[in-house]
């Protein structure tokens, strides 16, 4: 009994001490969940980002003229995504479907681990754990999925890395890439007025913008572009009902249904307000690593709690920006319990081997704690980082640019 004891505390003590141990932890999941989901011919997100891809390049409108069946006979849900998406998936589309859905999984998983295990010097490799380990479930969830969102939380992560390390025209490839694909990502262009050369990272997005614009153009001619967008942005405003979605909308929803029609407007003004915020305190926060930081989290947070589409998954890339922010405060008891409130509600209660599923219906479905919850911690973040007395944060002096 003492030489088994002595082997589990042997185990807990070299356990996930170095980058690869946890990678290697997470890529045998990941591979696991998508064993699991060829064999049951239950992927379904894959088959539809797999006929989006190929119904581009065979003159098929997608957005319009949707009439596939998963391998189960069964009609697939919609195809939302930009046409960028379609020619960038091409590669995985092309390939046989089981083979595709695991390089598929195993392309997002190594990215997301990536963008963490790479973030700047100052997160030392707790925080790195930290960020990873509090995260790692929603993201086998999205992985079981076979979603796009670990892709969309890993580019946030690294076009941020790339602008601390003054890799401005990278990031903001990066960051235009997520913006033409899922659109999530374009809000963090926001951040380029805390870094050095506003001017010329301003043209370089309206360079790189265009030529991802026309991308399409490598398919159709000007018209049929602009039809094929057109038929994406009616195809998005008939997606967008708050009521079956997990933002901040579906609690406003079960008060008064009309948030349906000015939703896009208050995540727009919201967005403004953050913006405005950050232009305001811009020169602090340009000085000052961990504002940045916060900064991050604010917005990632922000993009799914106020998202048009959000669905339980997507909160993974809301709760790694949550962790960036936890991790460069100055921790109070209300942070602690916030901390854990959202882990249980956001990362346990959606995953059915964790959770009964009648009990997280009524608490996230009904109820709405989740998004509840969530809000009431992303107004803490924000008060905490630009109006609690110059922020108790616990950086000790700030790098200039």
């Amino acid at each position: 009994m003492n030489s088994f004891s002595k082997r589990v505390q042997k185990f807990r003590k070299n356990s996930f001490q170095t980058p690869k141990s946890i990678y290697l932890f997470g890529l045998f999941f990941a591979l696991v969940i998508t064993l699991k989901e060829v064999l049951n011919i239950s992927d379904n997100n894959f088959q539809i980002f797999s006929f989006g891809s190929l119904d581009f390049w065979n003159d098929v409108n997608p957005y319009s003229d949707w009439s596939h069946l998963n391998k189960r006979g069964i009609p697939l849900d919609v195809f939302i995504y930009l046409p960028l998406f379609s020619i960038l998936f091409t590669p995985f589309a092309l390939l046989p479907s089981w083979l595709g859905a695991f390089c598929w999984n195993f392309f997002t998983y190594s990215l997301f681990y990536f963008s963490i295990f790479n973030l700047p010097d100052k997160y030392d490799f707790k925080n790195k754990k930290f960020i990873f380990f509090i995260s790692c479930l929603l993201l086998f969830a999205t992985i079981l999925s076979m979603q796009f969102n670990p892709v969309v939380a890993a580019i946030f992560l690294l076009s941020y890395t790339l602008l601390e390390k003054k890799h401005s025209f990278w990031a903001i490839l990066l960051i235009c890439i997520s913006g033409f694909t899922k659109v999530y990502g374009i809000f963090q262009l926001s951040m380029l007025i805390f870094y050095p050369k506003f001017w010329k990272n301003v043209l370089y997005t309206i360079g790189v913008s265009i030529v991802l614009f026309f991308a399409p153009l490598v398919r159709f001619n000007f018209t049929e572009m602009i039809d094929y967008y057109q038929s994406w942005i009616v195809s998005i405003s008939d997606h967008s009902k708050m009521q079956i979605y997990y933002s901040i909308y579906r609690a406003v929803y079960s008060i008064t249904p009309a948030i349906n029609n000015f939703a896009s407007k208050v995540s727009i003004v919201i967005l403004f307000l953050i913006f405005a915020i950050g232009l305001y305190q811009q020169k602090r926060i340009r000085h000052s690593f961990v504002l940045r930081a916060q900064f991050l989290g604010i917005l990632m947070s922000y993009t799914i709690l106020f998202g048009l589409g959000s669905e339980l998954h997507t909160y993974v890339i809301a709760m790694v920006g949550y962790a960036i922010w936890y991790i460069f405060i100055d921790k109070t008891s209300l942070d602690k319990v916030l901390l854990w409130i959202n882990f249980f509600l956001l990362v346990i209660f959606p995953i059915d081997i964790l959770c009964p599923v009648f009990i997280s219906k009524f608490v996230l479905g009904k109820l709405h704690l989740g998004v509840i919850m969530f809000f009431i911690t992303w107004c803490v973040m924000v008060y905490k980082s630009f109006y609690l007395s110059k922020t108790k944060a616990i950086e000790k002096k700030s790098d200039d640019l």
